[in-house]
C-alpha cells in the first residue's frame, strides 16, 4: 500500500496482529463514548444542576424527559454545558457572597435553558468525523444517538483517554521507544511503520500550538475581551503586561461568571460565536471591569520543546483546557488547547504523509 494511504491507525492494527498484541477497537464513536451519563429532567432547577455537576465533578448535562407514566424510556431533550450554568452568574453563590447571586437565575428550570437538538453523533461515526463535528461547532462534547434514543456520550476528555491508548500500545509495540531515539532494531526494511510511530510519539507542541495569539492587557475591560473572543471565534485570551511578559489568562468561562442575568435562552439560532452566552450591553458598567481583577495569574504553562503527549497528560490531569507555551525569558511563544490537541489526534486517522507522519519519499511495504 502506497504511504499516501497509510495511516497510524493501520500501521497499529497491523502490528499488534502480527505480534498477537490485543488492541481494543478505535475507530467509531461506539469504541470510546462513555455510557455512563449524568442526566436531570427538564423540571429540575438550575440550583440542583449546579450542586449535581460539582458532586459529580461534570460540565455537561443530559436532559431528558418523561412524558407520562407508562413510558420508562425517557426521552432525549438536550445538553446543557457548564457554560450555560456559569452564564446565569450563578456559580460561585456563596453563603458569604449572596449578593453577587440573583435567585432568579438559581430558581430557572433547566427547561428554560436546555439546548436542545444538539449537534450530535451515531454509534458508527468515525471518530475524524466525529472530531470534526466538534471542532467546527466549538463544541467540548456531543451525544451518541441510537435511533433517537442517548446511547452515550463523547467529551474533549474522551479524546485525551484516545491520546493515552495509542501511546500506551505503541509503546508496547516499540518498548525501544521509550529511550527517546530508534533502535537499531528499527532500521529494517520496510521500517516506515516504525518511522510513523516514532514520529507520532515525539511529535512536539510547536507543531500543533496556535502561533498567532491575540493578546490583552490588564487594564483592558471585559466588554474588549468579549469582543476579542466573538471576532476571533476562541476561549482563550493571554495576559501580558507592558514588558511583554505573561502575567495572565483569561477564559471564556471567567467572563460568563462575572456577566448579569439574561434568563432564558434565546430560540433563534446564533449569528455569530457564542452570541447565546455572551449577549449583554457591552456598555454596561459591570462590563468595564478590568481584565487584572478576573484573569488567573497562577497558570499553568508549557516550554517550546514540551512532547504532545506531555501536554496531554498535563491538560488531562489538572483538568484545565488550555497551556500558554511560554520561553525560558517568560515570551509567549503561543498556546496549546485541547481543540489544537483533537486537530492532533485526526493526525492518527490519515494518511500519514498528509498527516506529516512519513516522508513523502518513504514507502511501506
Amino acid at each position: 500500500m502506497e504511504n499516501g494511504q497509510f495511516k497510524l491507525i493501520d500501521v497499529i492494527e497491523q502490528m499488534c496482529t502480527q505480534k498477537d498484541v490485543h488492541l481494543q477497537p478505535m475507530r467509531v464513536a461506539q469504541d470510546i463514548m462513555s455510557t455512563n451519563v449524568k442526566r436531570l429532567t427538564l423540571d429540575h432547577t438550575v440550583n440542583h444542576c449546579l450542586k449535581f455537576m460539582e458532586s459529580h465533578r461534570i460540565r455537561h448535562i443530559a436532559v431528558v424527559d418523561f412524558p407520562n407514566e407508562e413510558e420508562k424510556k425517557p426521552h432525549f431533550i438536550g445538553i446543557l454545558s457548564q457554560r450555560d450554568v456559569l452564564r446565569l452568574n450563578a456559580s460561585d453563590a456563596k453563603e458569604s457572597d449572596k449578593q453577587k447571586t440573583d435567585r432568579r437565575a438559581l430558581r430557572q428550570l433547566l427547561v428554560q435553558i436546555v439546548a436542545r437538538k444538539p449537534k450530535s453523533v451515531s454509534l458508527q461515526t468515525p471518530i475524524q468525523d466525529a472530531i470534526t463535528t466538534m471542532i467546527c461547532n466549538h463544541i467540548d462534547m456531543v451525544p451518541v444517538l441510537d435511533n433517537g434514543n442517548l446511547a452515550g456520550i463523547i467529551t474533549t476528555t474522551d479524546f485525551m483517554k484516545l491520546f493515552f491508548k495509542l501511546d500506551k500500545v505503541i509503546y508496547r509495540l516499540c518498548p525501544e521507544l521509550k529511550k527517546g531515539a530508534p533502535s537499531v532494531d528499527m532500521a529494517f526494511e520496510g521500517s516506515a511503520k516504525a518511522k510513523i510511530l516514532f514520529s507520532w510519539i515525539f511529535r512536539g507542541v510547536q507543531e500543533i500550538m496556535t502561533n498567532q495569539v491575540i493578546c490583552l492587557e490588564p487594564r483592558n475591560s471585559l466588554a474588549r475581551a468579549i469582543e476579542v473572543l466573538q471576532t476571533g471565534e476562541f476561549r482563550h485570551i493571554p495576559i501580558m503586561n507592558e514588558q511583554g511578559k505573561f502575567v495572565g489568562l483569561v477564559s471564556d468561562r471567567d467572563i460568563l461568571r462575572n456577566l448579569p442575568f439574561v434568563g432564558r435562552r434565546p430560540l433563534s439560532l446564533p449569528k455569530k460565536f457564542r452570541e447565546h452566552l455572551f449577549r449583554t450591553d457591552l456598555q454596561a458598567e459591570s462590563l468595564q471591569l478590568p481584565l487584572e481583577s478576573i484573569m488567573a495569574q497562577k497558570v499553568l504553562h508549557i516550554l517550546p520543546s514540551c512532547s504532545i503527549c506531555e501536554a496531554v497528560d498535563i491538560l488531562h490531569s489538572k483538568k484545565v483546557s488550555c497551556l500558554p507555551v511560554i520561553d525560558e525569558q517568560e515570551k509567549l511563544q503561543g498556546i496549546v488547547t485541547v481543540t489544537d490537541l483533537m486537530r492532533a489526534l485526526l493526525a492518527a486517522y490519515e494518511p500519514a504523509e498528509e498527516a506529516g507522519l512519513i516522508p513523502s519519499e518513504s514507502s511501506i511495504c
